[in-house]
């Protein structure tokens, strides 16, 4: 199973992730097996109906730090963004992670 790593989100006016930066990671090295780069949310939307688990990096005094996992949510008639799975957490919501300019 592929793994990703979301660093930074967009977010629309409503409070939907738009845009992620992000990449695959290597989970035996702990580490990004390639550079992150800017996508829209449907292509984490994809990566996760096709089975990836995609993890939110939250800033830390020791650089980022894996924490939650996305899932997706559908909303307005059929369109897709990603969220954090399970019940929400002091300081691991998407409104916490750094943002894309």
């Amino acid at each position: 199973m592929k793994t990703f790593a979301v660093s930074k989100v967009r977010l629309d006016a409503g409070g939907r992730i738009t845009a992620v930066l992000w990449g695959p990671v290597d989970t035996e090295q702990n580490d990004w097996a390639a550079p992150a780069v800017e996508a829209s949310v449907s292509e984490a939307v994809n990566a996760i109906r096709a089975g990836a688990s995609v993890l939110a990096l939250f800033p830390s005094t020791h650089g980022p730090v894996p924490d939650r996992q996305f899932v997706v949510a559908d909303y307005d008639g059929g369109r897709a963004t990603i969220v954090m799975a399970g019940p929400a957490s002091h300081e691991r919501e998407v409104h916490d992670m750094d943002r894309l300019t």
